[in-house]
């Protein structure tokens, strides 16, 4: 008996063996071409024809990097992976990071939100944009969610995160809205501060 499954860009083969015992042999391979390729993971020909530009204030010594999280959109088999801990097939994702300008205290970065074609039979779409933060001595690692591309637009003026260095950030208590973004090609502000 032969079992085939993805999960996120990892397929897993087990084989079983029966005779006096059972025996299973799981073989692990990274899935290069992939199991996140096998519905239509294309490249967009122009990832910046859709956008938002985030800028602002950040306190020294923070650095930080964007992720940004495409998902599949579509329910057939193609474009969707088995997850164990839930027992049924989800969505699959796929990630893009974006560094920053830092001029002393002030940052800025456009950040592409269409660098997966969505006219393809899975549908990839952006979902959530993340800040992950880090230090000038250590790279950012500790990601927070920060925007949601949902459909609505229910986002503050100004956004504020309170940090700790190479932590993770949390929600000033200034922020009342939901941080949803569903008006694109423009700036958005996002101030990132010392916990």
């Amino acid at each position: 008996m032969k079992l085939f499954r993805c999960y996120n860009a990892v397929c897993i083969i087990t084989v079983r063996f029966t005779m006096d015992r059972f025996i299973f042999i799981t073989l692990l391979f990274v899935a290069i071409s992939g199991c996140s390729s096998k519905g239509g993971f294309v490249k967009y020909a122009n990832p910046d024809e859709k956008f938002i530009d985030i800028h602002g204030d950040i306190k020294k010594p923070l650095i930080y990097e964007i992720k940004v999280e495409y998902r599949t959109h579509s329910p057939i088999n193609q474009c969707t992976n088995y997850h164990i801990a839930l027992g049924k097939d989800v969505a699959q994702l796929y990630e893009f990071n974006y560094q920053p300008e830092i001029i002393e205290e002030l940052h800025s970065i456009r950040v592409p939100l269409k660098e997966l074609d969505p006219n393809t039979l899975c549908k990839w779409k952006p979902v959530m944009a993340f800040v992950c933060i880090g230090s000038a001595t250590n790279k950012p690692t500790s990601c927070t969610s920060i925007f949601s591309f949902r459909g609505i637009q229910d986002i503050d003026p100004v956004t504020t995160l309170e940090c700790s260095e190479n932590s993770f950030c949390f929600d000033s208590k200034n922020n009342i809205r939901s941080g949803a973004i569903n008006e694109f090609n423009k700036k958005y502000q996002l101030n990132l501060v010392l916990k």
